[in-house]
C-alpha cells in the first residue's frame, strides 16, 4: 500500500506545472491567469475575502501575486468589493532588505505619505505602495516615513471595474545597483492592507495578522494596529546579486499539501 501511495505522489508531482521566475506579467491593472500574464502559481496569499472588520459593507483584499524576470519584480493585489463611501486607501508595505534584519520604518503613524496608525514588529518597511480608492498606485521609499521620496523606474495600474492593482518597479530603481542586480542575498517581504482615511488603522491585512486585531468588528478605527505577519520572497537565495531563476511562491506549499494527503 505504501509503494502504491509513493507512486501516486509522483504521478501527483509530475503532473503539476509550476510557474516559475523569470515570469514577466503584463501590467494593465487586471490581473489575469493566463499564458502571457501572471501564472496561477504566482499567487503568493489567498486572504479570505471576509475578513474585514467592516464586512459585508467595505472592501477586502483577496490575493497578492508576486514574481520577477532578470529586470524587474512585478506584484498584483486582487480585491472584492467596492471602497466605501467615505473612501478607502489601499496600501502594499514591502521590506526590501529582510536578509539585513529590521532596518526600514516600523511606524507609519506620521508618515507623509499614507499616515495611518499602522506599525510593524516583524519587518521594515522600505517601499510604499498606496493607492486611493483603487486609483493611481504609486511607489514611495519611505525608510524615513516622515520624508518619503519616489521610487524610480515604476510602472504601474488600477482596474477599478475588476478591482485589481498591478506594479512592477526594476531592480536597479529598487537598488541603483544597475540593471538585474540586487543586494547579494535579497529577501523581500509583503504586507498588504486596506484603510480609511489620514490616522486610521488597517481594515484588513494580507496576511492577517497574528491578532486579527485589524478584522475585529470592536476595534476602534483609530486604534494602532500591528502587522506581524508577512509574505516572504527570497529573491537571490545563492548569494551572487542575481535574481533566482526557478523561485515560485507556492513551491514548498504544494508539496507540503500533496505529503498531506498520505500523513498517516
Amino acid at each position: 500500500m505504501r509503494v502504491a501511495l509513493t507512486l501516486l505522489a509522483v504521478m501527483l508531482v509530475a503532473g503539476y506545472s509550476f510557474g516559475e521566475t523569470y515570469n514577466t506579467p503584463t501590467i494593465d491593472g487586471v490581473v489575469n491567469v493566463a499564458p502571457d500574464d501572471w501564472d496561477a502559481s504566482d499567487m503568493a496569499v489567498d486572504d479570505p475575502d471576509d475578513d474585514c472588520r467592516y464586512n459585508p459593507n467595505d472592501p477586502d483584499l483577496d490575493k497578492l501575486y508576486v514574481t520577477w524576470d532578470a529586470d524587474s519584480l512585478y506584484v498584483g493585489i486582487t480585491t472584492v468589493r467596492p471602497p466605501g463611501g467615505f473612501g478607502n486607501g489601499y496600501v502594499l508595505f514591502m521590506d526590501f532588505d529582510a536578509q539585513d534584519g529590521i532596518t526600514g520604518a516600523t511606524d507609519f503613524t506620521n508618515a507623509d505619505y499614507y499616515p495611518r496608525k499602522i506599525t510593524f514588529s516583524t519587518m521594515g518597511a522600505d517601499v510604499v505602495m498606496g493607492a486611493w480608492n483603487l486609483e493611481g498606485p504609486f511607489l514611495k521609499f519611505c525608510i524615513d516615513p516622515t520624508s518619503t521620496t519616489d521610487v524610480p523606474e515604476q510602472f504601474t495600474a488600477s482596474d477599478t471595474d475588476v478591482r485589481h492593482i498591478e506594479a512592477a518597479v526594476s531592480w536597479n530603481g529598487l537598488y541603483g545597483l544597475g540593471r538585474g542586480n540586487v543586494p547579494e542575498g535579497t529577501t523581500l517581504r509583503f504586507i498588504a492592507t486596506i484603510v480609511g482615511g489620514d490616522g486610521t488603522g488597517a481594515y484588513d491585512a494580507m496576511p492577517t495578522s497574528s491578532t486579527g486585531v485589524e478584522s475585529d468588528p470592536g476595534t476602534p478605527y483609530d486604534a494602532v494596529t500591528d502587522l506581524d505577519e508577512y509574505y516572504e520572497a527570497i529573491v537571490d537565495s545563492n548569494n551572487d546579486g542575481v535574481p533566482d531563476i526557478g523561485y515560485t511562491p507556492v513551491e514548498s506549499t504544494s508539496w507540503g499539501e500533496i505529503k498531506g494527503l498520505f500523513a498517516e
